[in-house]
């Protein structure tokens, strides 16, 4: 069986050579535009949209059990910005039987002061 002519020698070469360079350029146009991602990022991607759908649901209920609390917006308020989110945990140890980390608290110090924000007084 002969081998065809565009197969041999300088051609074959070549042919080799573009299929490398197309397979390059096929992940490199795939990875930066085209979307894809490695199975780490995938993973890590996974995790943070399955904390952001709980602190959707945990943030309200961490702000109801906060402003429920005697003294604990008082507190809140006289606190400074960075602070904020150590007062919450002060006050509120366990959501939903989920424990308080740093944000979570973050979180639900930015829920308290949305609240605070939309019952103040507009002038």
């Amino acid at each position: 069986m002969r081998v065809p002519e565009f197969l041999q020698g300088e051609a074959r070469t070549r042919i080799l050579q573009g299929i490398a360079l197309g397979a390059v350029a096929a992940v490199t146009i795939g990875f930066t535009w085209g979307g894809w991602v490695t199975g780490g990022t995938a993973t890590a991607m996974t995790a943070m949209a399955e904390s952001k759908g709980r602190m959707s649901v945990l943030v309200p209920m961490c702000v109801a059990q906060f402003t429920a609390a005697d003294g604990a917006l008082a507190k809140f308020k006289g606190a400074g910005p960075y602070s904020r989110d150590n007062v919450i945990g002060e006050y509120v140890k366990t959501v939903a039987s989920t424990s308080m980390d740093y944000s979570f608290a973050r979180a639900c110090a930015a829920g308290v002061e949305a609240e605070l924000s939309k019952a103040a007084p507009k002038s």
